[in-house]
């Protein structure tokens, strides 16, 4: 019904962590989002981030369930974990519920590559690839390569860096995406915006 695009993405898709992380500095604070669109909140988007031992684990979960009249009209459920060690993606593991069809992405990195196991079969990617988090800026502009974690495919990407007040920056991304996401000087995601295929536009709002 909406978003198929935009939808899968909304972690972006995909997460990961500050390379500060892996100097051995505690995990940062959580992002708790609602999920926006046309006023009404649709769903929830949260972003955890804990230690085990030399690695990082971000855990994010989307849960997406607009509904008309009390009746539920569309089920998005997005559950996926990175692991990233001194900062270097190690793997993620992705599962996607649309409304009852089940896709699954596993990826990891090896000596030879980026092997993932997807929807469409096994796929390696070159060394260097790593999945899409929109809480990760600094993996943006397209000085580094990247893959979706709800089909394991690399993505085609844009990306234009404006600056903003307070040393913060904005990120707009187009291609197989068109968003719009705000960072601090520091690099903390504070604003997301998306648009789907039905034209209207998702945002995020802090939970």
């Amino acid at each position: 019904m909406i978003l198929r695009r935009a939808l899968p993405l909304l972690l972006a898709a995909s997460p990961g962590t500050a390379l500060s992380q892996g100097r051995g500095l505690p995990p940062r604070e959580a992002y708790r989002w609602r999920v926006m669109r046309q006023g009404s909140a649709i769903g929830t988007h949260n972003v955890t981030f804990t230690q085990r031992g030399e690695e990082v684990v971000a855990l994010s979960d989307v849960t997406i369930t607009p509904s008309f009249l009390g009746v539920v009209v569309y089920r998005y459920e997005h559950r996926y974990s990175e692991v990233t060690r001194g900062g270097r993606f190690v793997s993620v593991a992705s599962r996607l519920n649309r409304n009852g069809t089940i896709i699954e992405v596993e990826a990891r990195a090896g000596a030879n590559g980026v092997e993932v196991q997807g929807p469409e079969g096994a796929l390696r990617l070159p060394s260097g690839y790593v999945p899409l988090s929109w809480w990760e800026p600094q993996r943006f502009g397209g000085q580094v390569p990247l893959f979706g974690t709800s089909t394991g495919r690399p993505f085609e990407l844009r990306w234009a860096r404006e600056a903003l007040a307070g040393g913060g920056t904005r990120w707009r991304t187009a291609g197989e995406i068109e968003a719009v996401l705000d960072y601090t000087a520091e690099g903390r995601w504070v604003g997301y915006s998306v648009r789907g295929d039905d034209g209207v536009t998702v945002s995020y709002a802090p939970a």
